[in-house]
C-alpha cells in the first residue's frame, strides 16, 4: 500500500469512527425517548427529521439517482431493513428493559461480529495489525462487561440485553450491505435513499402507535431527541459511515465501531447519571489503542 491509498484509509477510517461516535449518543438520546414517546413512532419522526435534513444537500445530487439499478436498490432495501429499521427498533424496544450503560456495553461485540463477518460472507483476510488492533479492542471491551458493572445497580434484564444485541447484529450487517452494494453513488445520496426506504417501511407500524398516543403528548425534551436523532445521529453518522466505509476493509471498520459503546458508555454516565467506574474507562483506552494499532 503506497502513502496515498494509505492516507485514503486513514480518512476513511476517522470518518467511522466520528459516524460510530455519533450513533454511540444516539443509545442515550434514544433511552430519552424510550420513556417518552412509542417506538416506531419516534423512530418515524426520527427519520421525516433526517429526511428534511439532508434533502437540500441531496437537491445538487438528484442525477445520482440514475445510476441505482435492481442490485444497488435490492442491498439498499437491505440496509434499510436492518441498519435502520430493526436496528432501532431493537435498540429503542431494549431501552425500554435495560439501562443506556448497559446497552452500550452489550455494542462491545460489534467488532467481533463485523470481523466474523467480513471473513465468512466477505472472504477478507485479517493481516497482523489488524487482528491485533481486533484483539485490544475486544480485550478493552470484555474489561467493560466484565468488570465494569455494578452488581448494585442492576444489569439490565435478559430480554433487553438480547435486544440491544440483534441490533448490534443488524448494525455490522448494514456496512456488510453497504460495500456488497458496489459504492456506484456517494454517500449523500445512500443516506437520502436508505432514509426515504426506512420512513416508508416504518410508516404503517408508526401510524399503529399513533391509535393510542397523541403528538401534543410529546415534550420539548422528546422533540429535540427527535431532531438530534434525525440530523445528527442518522445523517451526519450515516454520511460519514457511508464515505469512510467503502474506504477500508470491512474487519478494519468492526474495529472502528468500538468508538459506538465507549461514546455511548462516557455519555450513559455524563448526561444520564448512570455509574461510571474506573474499568469503563481502562477499557475504553484500551479500545482506541486497538483502534490506532489497526492502522498502523
Amino acid at each position: 500500500m503506497d502513502g496515498k491509498e494509505r492516507s485514503v484509509e486513514r480518512r476513511g477510517l476517522l470518518e467511522v469512527i466520528l459516524a460510530m461516535a455519533f450513533a454511540g449518543s444516539s443509545v442515550v438520546v434514544g433511552k430519552l425517548l424510550a420513556a417518552r414517546v412509542p417506538v416506531f413512532l419516534s423512530v418515524e419522526l426520527s427519520l421525516c427529521a433526517a429526511l428534511l435534513a439532508i434533502l437540500p444537500a441531496q437537491v445538487a445530487r438528484r442525477r445520482e439517482l440514475r445510476l441505482l439499478g435492481r442490485r444497488e436498490l435490492g442491498y439498499m432495501l437491505l440496509q434499510a431493513l436492518f441498519g435502520i429499521v430493526l436496528f432501532r427498533a431493537f435498540t429503542l424496544y431494549g431501552l425500554h428493559f435495560t439501562s443506556a450503560l448497559s446497552a452500550g456495553i452489550i455494542t462491545s461485540a460489534a467488532p467481533a461480529i463485523m470481523a466474523v463477518l467480513a471473513t465468512t460472507l466477505m472472504r477478507e483476510r485479517l493481516g497482523a495489525g489488524a487482528l491485533a488492533g481486533l484483539a485490544l479492542s475486544i480485550g478493552g471491551l470484555l474489561a467493560i462487561t466484565l468488570w465494569g458493572l455494578d452488581p448494585g445497580a442492576g444489569g439490565g434484564s435478559l430480554p433487553g440485553n438480547l435486544l440491544v444485541l440483534a441490533a448490534t447484529v443488524c448494525e455490522a450487517l448494514l456496512t456488510i450491505f453497504r460495500k456488497r452494494s458496489g459504492g456506484r453513488i456517494g454517500s449523500v445520496t445512500n443516506t437520502t435513499v436508505l432514509v426515504a426506504m426506512s420512513a416508508a417501511l416504518m410508516l404503517p407500524f408508526a401510524l399503529w402507535d399513533l391509535r393510542g398516543f397523541a403528538l401534543s403528548q410529546i415534550d420539548a425534551v422528546a422533540w429535540l431527541s427527535i431532531l438530534y436523532y434525525g440530523a445528527v445521529a442518522t445523517v451526519i453518522a450515516y454520511v460519514l459511515w457511508g464515505h469512510g466505509a467503502l474506504r477500508i476493509p470491512a474487519a478494519r471498520t468492526g474495529i472502528a465501531t468500538a468508538a459506538l459503546p465507549v461514546t455511548a458508555v462516557v455519555l450513559s454516565a455524563l448526561v444520564l447519571g448512570e455509574p461510571l467506574r474506573p474499568a469503563h474507562l481502562a477499557g475504553g483506552v484500551t479500545v482506541i489503542a486497538g483502534i490506532i494499532v489497526s492502522n498502523l
